[in-house]
């Protein structure tokens, strides 16, 4: 309810698209209070697949005649500020050819491994407090054509997903986090539930599938002993506490020790969310040691967690599965320094076709004086002297009085450089200054 109020005001239209659990009277609780024409409440089957889930509002915007739409899950809740300029930001997106734009995250939660029996009732509050990131996420999205959508990732493709078009390239900016910004609010049993349902329907992380036999042995228990395929029918029988069969609770036992992976962790959290509405599990002193002890990290581990942060912080995506494996054994065999990754990442064409921040300069200190050696190394060095560098920003090369006082045709310069800017490199910079000095 609140996300509607807090949309209405600003936006054309709000899309929500719910799945067939959610009961009429509530939709009808919904249409009632607000009574605008302007919110649409679409209800349908959960098709075991959160992209085609989302692909439901972007058909409908279609439908509607929409260009541009905003996304908002039901723990994220954008500012104010956003809500207020959302028509003013799109604008200025159309006018500088931007499809996607970023929100910086500021969480409200923190992610729990365990708590004691008997405290497992706090896994319903929420933490105090809002902790800042350097993750921006694209919840602002342009409709170029009708073959825009969100497609699958990993080798399930059924939970985590990415959006675009076959036929046009997608560009996208960062949005000056002082001002636009979304709050990513859930509690810790929010975090161990979203886990469940995204081991249940991908294999967890990435969408490994098979590649997590934990996962392959789940799906084989739960249809041969319960009769169940989908989620929201395994969601139901989990939560009302019938018995479970041995089998699944020989399963809980050994994902409580499963690998400290990104897909480790959510089979972990699946046992935990389990265990959480069976708490007579905990009577056995194996799961209860095991809930109590995780397993540690290995060295692979962790520098898998490192490569998933890069990719993160600097492409706002999950990695793919070959990229992280190539960047994984490439730092262990001492091939690429790990400090390096976020600079290789940032010299890839996605980010040079699709990453812009559009508000945060670097300004780079140039010496006026043209008798010193003007170097490509001189110009990145200088530029790569920011904090900001690795994990927020794009360099725009701000070279001030430095243009205007020491070269011979400013304006040539300056006319080649925003004809080209989107594609322009330090080198054709070099190049083109050595030509008009």
């Amino acid at each position: 309810m609140k996300h509607i109020e807090n949309w209405l005001p600003y936006v054309d239209y709000v899309i929500i698209v719910v799945d067939e659990t959610v009961s009429n009277e509530e939709i009808f609780d919904a249409l009632d209070k607000f009574r605008n024409p302007k919110l649409i409440i679409k209800r349908i089957p959960f098709p075991e697949s959160i992209p085609e889930f989302r692909n439901q509002y972007v058909e409908k915007c279609k439908e509607l005649g929409v260009k541009w739409f905003v996304v908002s899950d039901p723990d994220e809740w954008i500012n104010e500020e956003t809500r207020k300029d959302i028509r003013k930001i799109v604008e200025w997106a159309e006018k500088h050819g931007y499809t996607q734009l970023g929100l910086n995250c500021k969480e409200k939660f923190e992610p729990v491994e365990w708590l004691p029996f008997d405290q497992l009732d706090k896994l319903k509050e929420y933490p105090g407090g809002i902790r800042e990131s350097t993750y921006y996420k694209f919840l602002i999205n342009k409709i170029c054509c009708e073959r825009f959508k969100y497609e699958g990732v990993g080798k399930t493709k059924t939970v985590h997903e990415t959006w675009g078009c076959p036929v046009h390239k997608q560009r996208g900016a960062y949005l000056p986090k002082d001002k636009y910004w979304y709050v990513h609010a859930k509690t810790a049993y929010d975090i161990w539930r979203n886990a469940a349902r995204n081991l249940w329907l991908g294999g967890g992380g990435d969408n490994v599938g098979d590649l997590n036999e934990m996962w392959v042995e789940l799906r084989k228990i739960v249809e041969e002993k319960l009769g169940i395929t989908k989620w929201k029918d395994l969601e139901v029988y989990v939560v009302s506490g019938k018995p479970l069969p041995k089998e699944l609770i020989d399963w809980v036992k050994k994902a409580l020790t499963w690998k400290a992976t990104d897909y480790g962790v959510e089979t972990r959290e699946f046992a935990k969310w389990v265990i959480f509405h069976h708490r007579y599990l905990l009577e056995d002193p194996e799961i209860k040691y095991g809930v109590e002890h995780p397993p540690k990290l290995t060295p692979e581990d962790e520098v898998e967690t490192y490569v998933r942060r890069c990719y993160f912080q600097v492409l706002g995506r999950h990695p793919d599965r070959g990229g992280l494996e190539y960047y994984k054994k490439a730092i262990l065999e001492g091939k690429i320094r790990r400090e390096d990754l976020p600079r290789i990442l940032m010299a890839s064409p996605e980010y040079r076709e699709k990453m812009a921040l559009v508000t945060e300069k670097i300004r780079v200190n140039i010496p006026v004086d043209i008798t010193v050696n003007l170097t490509e190394d001189v110009i990145l060095q200088a530029i790569m002297k920011s904090r900001k560098w690795f994990t927020e920003v794009k360099p725009k090369y701000d070279l001030g009085k430095f243009i205007l006082t020491s070269v011979s045709k400013p304006q040539e310069l300056i006319r080649w450089f925003y004809l080209n800017k989107d594609t322009i490199t330090l080198k054709d910079l070099l190049k083109k200054l050595e030509e008009v000095m």
